[in-house]
């Protein structure tokens, strides 16, 4: 290939790695980094396409570098140059033994037409230029049709609300404000006269704020500038599909991460004035579609979709999703500077690694064995300095022997990220490893270092093994943490006694045995380990080494709520349910429930959605018979977010096989947003039978109708009483202003069935059937 050709083929062959990497990572990351990360990452794979910057030795760069050539075996040229240095008597006394051959004058380049590899490059850059050009073209006649039918703004509320909006977003530069009805929606032009344009002036202040917030944020950030070096990177790597699919993924990733910055700056009750300000800037648009180079409020139906969604499910990052974010940042860096580029010849004697001297090659050496000496330098320079992602790239090209001989310094090293890269690459079927040398690496590996033979295990698939020494790793550090002060019951830590908020295992290169928070916990523990990976000290952590970890703690939970359902019911009716109250779940949420029948054959628990009845769709539900003499219903569970979306739902209590007894426990919710209702202040309230009724009650129903609800006050308590009800039903008792409320929900229908349900006698009873108040008629007895 042509030298002028192998530096643009080397960039587009690196940036296409870390192009597929983004790709395929995309949709494992997304929810858990910023918009704003999944936009900016791609100028990671930009530079990579657009800056010939390469380590001397790198996998890419070495594929299109040919193989050097020591000066002994240097083929010579077919016309020497050394004629030149020839006296010139010798001209004139030919050597009788070597008479003078007739001189062949070299071919004429101009004769010799155009080569394949001119041709390409030609072929490459007009499409550039072509392309280019017309890029240009098409933004200046954009923003020729604009200005053509564009009218200025003068309406004063407008234009004071954009410079308010600007000095909020410290915009210096003075924002000109058009109208243009042709505009398909409201978008922002021009990199150092920035101007919005509004399909139509006649929008309200609220809409028009959201759009300012939105365009102002784009001129902000110099999402302009991004575009353009987006669409020169396009322009150069015309040819690349992949490119072009990372251009796409960019403009996506653009809005999205407009969007997630303007909510930041909103209200939680604005945001959904946010999403219907898209909506209405689609319908009142004209015909121009933004040109690139531009950014537009309103886009694609199926970005607009993904857009309401993510406002929708807006949330404000936590500190752990900075941290993971700059991680993967780090690590993506660091893997594409990694691959490398072709930067043009090797320097004779230059040494790729550090105080290591690259080994002459032959001419006739092949590029293959070239590609894995590079590589051997390459994986041995970045062992030697901990750069695991350099080393990742390297030992796939490195030979069998190589790699195993790394395998066993990894292992005696006992560094486990090193280990663990060699054995998910080894294809073990080739190295042809008979099943009693396999056994002897785990049972080596289990003896010396079982942190390394729980790698092995895992990328031999060995999964029985894997979860029995996983078990027995579990109760040996129950036993090693008991021993030194520290007990667990179900996902809390507690430290002499005391709940743990933060709780840190760590070893001595940084790397955690064991990280845990529970926001509810008092006291930030650090376990530490010395060499020999037994626990050496444990101790209070102190302030400057939790905001290291962490920053503001107090951030992490920011707008977040802990709630406490008490259960305490003397008597559950079989087959009826307990509604405790109505929360909005949202991603990361935690649900705890821990309730005890002394009672009773089973008892169930879980939510059900607002349009749903418990019978038929429960999340997040546990329903358990008595076993060993104990009917407990105990489970933790983390809100996720994708398996059931965010939303309102109703959290239940029901006995689903005969009465339940004397129920105590609780309920613990941690809930990021959400009001929930207060809890009856006394929760004696329950369902019953007209079996179980005193007697003057019992006499009292004779007088009842059917269909009617009454209240009969007997012996100190007050029954809810509806014959003629045919449902099956929950109700969800609350104490509120010194009343009882009672709001009850139709479940299934049936062939006949009434309402019975007992409270205690010291406050107004109020109904509600399907959120509709009911009528009561007072009895005394």
């Amino acid at each position: 290939m042509a030298e002028y050709l192998k530096v643009p083929v080397s960039l587009s062959l690196s940036g296409s790695l870390v192009i597929l990497v983004l790709l395929l990572c995309g949709p494992l990351l997304r929810g858990r980094v910023s918009r704003r990360w999944q936009y900016y990452v791609w100028l990671v794979a930009i530079f990579r396409l657009l800056l010939p910057l390469s380590p001397q030795a790198s996998p890419i760069g070495a594929l299109f570098r040919e193989p050097e050539a020591p000066p002994a075996v240097q083929a010579a040229s077919p016309y020497a140059a050394e004629m030149d240095t020839v006296p010139a008597k010798a001209e004139t006394a030919p050597n009788p033994l070597h008479p003078v051959q007739p001189s062949v004058p070299p071919p004429d380049p101009a004769s010799a037409g155009i080569s394949p590899a001119e041709a390409l490059a030609l072929a490459w850059l007009g499409g550039a230029l072509v392309l280019m050009v017309w890029r240009v073209s098409a933004y200046l006649h954009f923003l020729r049709c604009l200005r053509a039918g564009r009218r200025e703004v003068s309406d004063p509320a407008l234009l004071d609300l954009l410079a308010r909006t600007g000095e909020e977003l410290k915009v210096r530069r003075p924002v000109e404000l058009w109208e243009n009805p042709l505009a398909a929606s409201p978008m922002l032009l021009g990199l150092f006269r920035p101007r919005i344009v509004l399909p139509s002036a006649a929008v309200s202040e609220a809409d028009f704020r959201c759009t300012a917030l939105h365009e102002l944020t784009h001129y902000r950030r110099r999402d302009l500038l991004y575009k353009w070096l987006v669409q020169l990177t396009v322009c150069l790597h015309w040819w690349n599909p992949l490119v072009w699919v990372m251009a796409r993924e960019i403009e996506r990733a653009c809005e999205l991460a407009c969007d997630e910055a303007v909510l930041r700056r909103l209200k939680p009750e604005e945001r959904l004035s946010y999403g219907d300000a898209l909506l209405r800037a689609l319908e009142s648009g004209g015909g121009y579609r933004a040109a690139r180079g531009s950014v537009s409020l309103g886009e694609s139906a199926e970005l607009l979709k993904e857009r309401l969604s993510a406002i929708m499910n807006f949330k404000k990052p936590s500190r752990w999703t900075a941290l993971l974010s700059l991680v993967l940042a780090a690590a993506l860096t660091t893997g594409a500077a990694a691959a490398g580029a072709y930067t043009g010849p090797a320097k004779r004697g230059a040494s790729p690694v550090k105080g290591t001297a690259l080994p002459p090659l032959s001419a006739q050496a092949s590029s293959s064995e070239n590609l894995r000496l590079r590589s051997a330098l390459l994986a041995e320079r970045s062992y030697e300095e901990g750069d695991v992602a350099a080393f990742s790239i390297a030992v796939p090209f490195l030979s069998r022997e190589e790699q195993t001989a790394f395998l066993e310094r990894a292992y005696e090293d006992g560094s486990s990220a090193f280990f663990s890269v060699l054995v998910n690459l080894l294809d073990w079927d080739e190295l042809d490893w008979d099943e009693a040398t396999l056994d002897a690496w785990i049972a080596r590996a289990a003896k010396e270092n079982v942190a390394l033979c729980s790698i092995l295990l895992k990328a031999l698939d060995r999964d029985e093994e894997l979860e029995a020494l996983e078990k027995e790793l579990e109760a040996k550090q129950v036993e090693e943490y008991k021993a030194a002060g520290i007990t667990k019951e179900g996902r809390v830590y507690y430290y002499q006694g005391h709940m743990v908020r933060i709780f840190l295992d760590s070893r001595p290169d940084a790397s955690f045995v064991t990280l845990d928070m529970n926001p509810q916990g008092l006291l930030d523990l650090k376990v530490e380990r010395g060499a020999d990976g037994k626990i050496r000290s444990v101790r209070e952590m102190t302030k400057a080494e939790v905001e290291e970890l962490f920053g503001d703690w107090d951030d992490l939970e920011e707008g977040g709520m802990d709630v406490t359902i008490p259960v305490e019911q003397t008597r559950m009716q079989g087959g009826s349910w307990i509604y405790l109250g109505e929360y909005i779940l949202s991603q990361g949420d935690r649900i705890h429930y821990d309730v005890t029948a002394e009672t009773g054959g089973r008892m169930k628990i879980g939510f059900c959605g607002m349009e749903q009845s418990p019978e038929d769709v429960t999340y997040y539900s546990v329903s358990n018979k008595r076993t060993n003499g104990e009917l407990r219903c105990a489970a933790d569970f983390v809100f996720d977010g994708e398996a059931v979306k965010p939303g309102s739902y109703r959290l239940f209590l029901h006995a689903p096989e005969g009465d339940l007894g004397n129920l105590k426990g609780s309920i613990s919710l941690t809930l990021k947003q959400g009001n929930p209702p207060d809890l009856a202040a006394n929760p004696d309230a329950r369902a019953m039978t007209v079996e179980e009724l005193p007697a003057a009650a019992r006499k009292a129903m004779d007088q009842c109708a059917v269909k009617t609800w009454y209240v009969i006050h007997s012996e100190g308590r007050q029954y809810l009483y509806c014959n003629g009800f045919p449902w099956l039903y929950a109700w969800q008792p609350t104490w509120e202003d010194g009343s009882w409320r009672v709001n009850i929900h139709k479940l299934k229908k049936l062939d006949s069935g009434y309402v019975l349900l007992s409270f205690p006698d010291n406050a107004p009873l109020h109904v509600t059937l399907e959120g509709e108040a009911v009528r009561l008629t007072d009895i005394q007895t």
